[in-house]
């Protein structure tokens, strides 16, 4: 008998109690009901964890297991944990802080069912502090309601990104994602974790594309938070312009500067599971379309 594919949803914390019980259970509220959940907690200093643990203990029904990380390793070494712990066909790395729409994975698990991209990325609601929409960058208002069947007849528009240059950014932030397995486990070999303490997307996402391309998900499917505490953190008051923030810059510049020879050593080190002609095809590709 076929069965639906099971989905990861590896949710990383560190010190967001005030959060965390919303993200879960916005995952908890999924229509699509094959699902894990794996919580790194980051050695959070607050009452993260034991937020996890009550919750843990209300929903037994729930696969979801708490791992904790002895020392504060950052977020790409959490969600590398996260990964190889799982036992989903596709992964979501899921921020502490943000909340799914109740069609996020039934979405993304459409979309895959008709493209071999190495990961989807679906378009976002920005909320504020206390659950309040500031923008969609949608037309249309997301709703929950009178939900299509996964293979329901109607489609969902998403476009292919295969083609695009190394080192751009053309996603919805780290939540936004869903990852084929297979496309990404390489990445559990990659040792310098603490280069991408924060921002880690900006490697991994560029990383599954170059491997196996990706598609963008035109529904908006999460809500992704700005507040005082996060690394988007903005004036919501500035619109389009706190993108431009002097951290914001700087950590762009830190980034596009290290991601190039970052990719480049990891994939030749892993040359021998990839293949040299691929290897030398990736790295070609890395060198003669990165932009800063």
């Amino acid at each position: 008998m076929l069965k639906l594919p099971l989905v990861t949803f590896v949710v990383t914390s560190y010190n967001y109690e005030k959060y965390i019980l919303k993200t879960l259970e916005s995952i908890k509220a999924q229509t699509y009901k094959n699902f894990e959940i794996i919580v790194v907690d980051d050695c959070s200093s607050d009452n993260s964890c034991e937020i996890i643990e009550d919750f843990i203990s209300d929903n037994q029904d729930l696969k979801i297991t708490l791992i904790k990380n002895e020392t504060n390793q950052g977020q790409l070494a959490s969600m590398i944990r996260g990964l190889e712990n799982a036992k989903g066909q596709f992964i979501s790395f899921i921020d502490s802080d943000d909340i799914l729409l109740p069609e996020y994975a039934q979405s993304h698990i459409r979309v895959h069912m008709e493209t071999s991209a190495a990961f989807t990325s679906c378009q976002i609601v920005e909320i504020g502090e206390n659950d309040e929409v500031h923008t969609l960058n949608s037309n249309a208002c997301p709703h929950c309601d009178n939900l299509d069947s996964l293979f329901a007849s109607e489609k969902i528009n998403f476009k292919l990104l295969k083609h695009k240059r190394f080192g751009g950014w053309y996603w919805s932030p780290n939540s936004s994602a869903m990852f084929r397995k297979a496309s990404i486990e390489l990445i559990c070999n990659y040792k310098n974790t603490h280069k991408w303490k924060i921002c880690p997307d900006k490697f991994l996402f560029n990383f599954a594309n170059l491997i196996g391309g990706s598609a963008i998900i035109f529904k908006p499917l999460i809500g992704y938070r700005r507040h005082k505490n996060n690394a988007g953190n903005c004036s919501l008051v500035t619109g389009d312009k706190r993108l431009h923030s002097d951290y914001i810059t700087k950590v762009n510049i830190q980034n596009n500067l290290k991601i190039r020879p970052e990719t480049i050593k990891f994939l030749w080190e892993e040359r021998n599971k990839i293949g040299i002609r691929n290897t030398v095809k990736l790295i070609s590709t890395v060198l003669l379309s990165y932009i800063f």
